[in-house]
């Protein structure tokens, strides 16, 4: 397949328009899966040439292939999202979100990133006037602040109604087990027409309904319904388990719990890093 040099970018707002879209052109999204899942089959590190549309400027993007599980049909994969970085440093995934906070994003704006100590907030910060960002630790109260780290609980956020034009939120939801709640407290914080830009763990393709790993019991424990899940945790060396992956359902359940619009956008352009049409960013606006 030949390496397209302009970015192609699709949005849906639902399930059925992705399908839509799907079944017209299944032989080209056969051509993007398979073109990058073959370059990613090797053992050796990939280095590929490349134009940074975040930073600027020519660049070499990086991965690493790790060993695929036995029975897969290729020998090595690429997390083309996560583990792909440009000379910036930041992630496929990194640079999707923040090309999604420049579509309609200012400079001024103020924005509010989930996770203190994550890079991608280091990163933001350094280029940005108005960041704000906290951690979750278990026992604190929202909006309490120690050695400069402010506390938060996403299910119960201390910032006033409408504080906010963005709020980011990368891989977040699927370890808060009331999802639901975190997504209502998103919308209340935000301004109107203020966006949330998400990302998670996603099925995507033919599944509409989360597939729900774990739940929290009112005694405080743990049922595992799926062999636990752990991610990394950029706080710790602790990780932290995931209670789901989501399905399209997400979108509408974005518009019924505060948003008043909600899409899921999906890039592709090898000569920007974007290397796979998998994954996307979920933008929904208050």
């Amino acid at each position: 397949m030949n390496e397209p040099l302009a970015s192609l970018q699709l949005t849906f707002e639902t399930h059925q328009d992705y399908l839509v879209y799907s079944r017209k052109n299944k032989k080209m999204l056969t051509q993007v899966w398979l073109w990058h899942e073959t370059l990613g089959n090797q053992e050796e590190p990939i280095q590929l040439p490349g134009i940074c549309n975040i930073c600027v400027k020519q660049t070499i993007y990086s991965i690493s292939p790790r060993r695929a599980p036995a029975g897969d049909q290729f020998n090595f994969r690429a997390n083309w999202w996560l583990g792909l970085t440009c000379g910036c440093r930041l992630s496929t995934l990194d640079r999707a979100v923040f090309s999604c906070f420049l579509d309609d994003g200012r400079h001024d704006d103020q924005i509010y990133h989930v996770g203190y100590h994550s890079a991608f907030r280091n990163w933001l910060a350094n280029r940005l006037p108005n960041v704000i960002a906290s951690q979750y630790e278990a026992g604190r109260e929202p909006g309490e602040i120690e050695k400069g780290i402010q506390y938060e609980d996403l299910t119960r956020l201390s910032f006033a109604d409408g504080t906010f034009d963005c709020i980011i939120a990368t891989e977040i939801l699927e370890h808060i087990p009331d999802y639901e709640l975190a997504i209502r407290e998103m919308a209340r914080v935000l301004k109107p027409g203020g966006r949330a830009l998400m990302t998670f763990p996603w099925l995507g393709g033919n599944h509409y309904d989360h597939r729900t790993r774990a739940k929290l019991l009112p005694d405080g424990s743990i049922m595992h319904i799926l062999p636990p899940e752990y991610h990394g945790d950029p706080a710790s060396a602790d990780r932290i388990l995931s209670f789901r992956a989501f399905g399209w359902k997400i979108l509408d359940e974005l518009r019924d719990l505060g948003f008043t619009q909600a899409g899921a956008k999906f890039t592709f352009g090898p000569t920007h890093g974007h290397m796979t049409l998998q994954h996307p960013v979920i933008v929904a606006v208050r």
